[in-house]
């Protein structure tokens, strides 16, 4: 994992999930999280901005590491989307801004859920805090290759196993790099990998579990949706632990929304949810 980029948040710490009527609706009945290939959601870009920043790197540390080096990383790079896939879900550190309202909860009808992140982080996937400012982002690459550099020239075998599982790792986590323009989601993503194994003369995809509430989780079931006349992986992690855990600590009340809060409150408290803390939104439409 890019260090600088793993989410370690406060005790008490909350990050907030945008979502529609029907989204919130699912995940308070299901009470599960759902994750989705980082290809398919709204930012095309997310991949090839990560990509983009890596370029930029390899470029400044080409002098010092020469061609060979960085040609093996780039080499595994290209490679590790035949291994595994990405899947994440996206929450933001503010649970209240109007840019987020606007793209992500219905136009300012639907809800924002306020997750206790330490509870989160007993799932199943590791948590990557995004980071939008481009210098940084080329300083923190450049920092992790001349470490794998260093590390590699004490290993006895050259570009071996130790070598392409750190490169891969670096592959996945290029997804916390994030375009400046972004910059006000304050983004916090929960990441889960799924791998591609040989299935006769082609290839499926399988989930590997995980640990969860600190004990092995089972393989969730790997499902699918169309969009755009094109199939769209996605699975969902289930966060109660046997109705034991309840991460969802604040739901925030849309600004067009006119749902009663009261509504809400009972609502949540009839599927279990208890002692949820029910706001309104304070962004304002013009």
């Amino acid at each position: 994992m890019l260090i600088p980029r793993q989410y370690k948040p406060k005790s008490n710490e909350l990050i907030y999930h945008y979502c529609d009527a029907n989204t919130f609706h699912a995940i308070c009945t299901n009470k599960t999280i759902r994750f989705c290939d980082v290809f398919s959601m709204n930012d095309f870009m997310e991949m090839h901005w990560g990509y983009s920043i890596w370029e930029k790197a390899a470029s400044e540390l080409l002098p010092e590491l020469g061609q060979d080096f960085l040609d093996a990383i780039d080499g595994i790079f290209h490679i590790s989307g035949l291994k595994a896939l990405v899947l994440a879900s996206c929450f933001s550190l503010d649970g209240d801004v109007l840019s987020q309202w606007r793209a992500y909860s219905d136009d300012g009808n639907g809800y924002v859920l306020g997750f206790s992140a330490k509870d989160l982080l007993k799932l199943p996937v590791k948590g990557l805090k995004v980071e939008y400012n481009e210098k940084k982002q080329i300083k923190e690459i450049k920092a992790m290759v001349k470490a794998l550099h260093e590390a590699e020239e004490s290993e006895d075998e050259t570009f071996g196993e130790y070598f392409m599982n750190a490169c891969i790792e670096i592959a996945y986590d290029l997804t916390s790099y994030k375009n400046p323009a972004f910059s006000e989601e304050k983004e916090v993503r929960l990441v889960h990998l799924v791998n591609f194994i040989k299935s006769n003369n082609s290839l499926k995809i399988v989930d590997p579990g995980g640990t969860a509430f600190g004990k092995d989780s089972a393989p969730q079931e790997i499902k699918f949706l169309m969009s755009q006349n094109a199939p769209k992986i996605y699975l969902d992690i289930d966060f109660s632990n046997g109705e034991k855990n309840f991460p969802i600590k604040e739901v925030i009340i849309g600004p067009k929304n006119t749902v009663l809060s009261s509504a809400i409150s009972v609502y949540l408290e009839t599927l279990n949810i208890k002692n949820v803390e029910i706001k309104r939104s304070k962004a304002s439409y013009r």
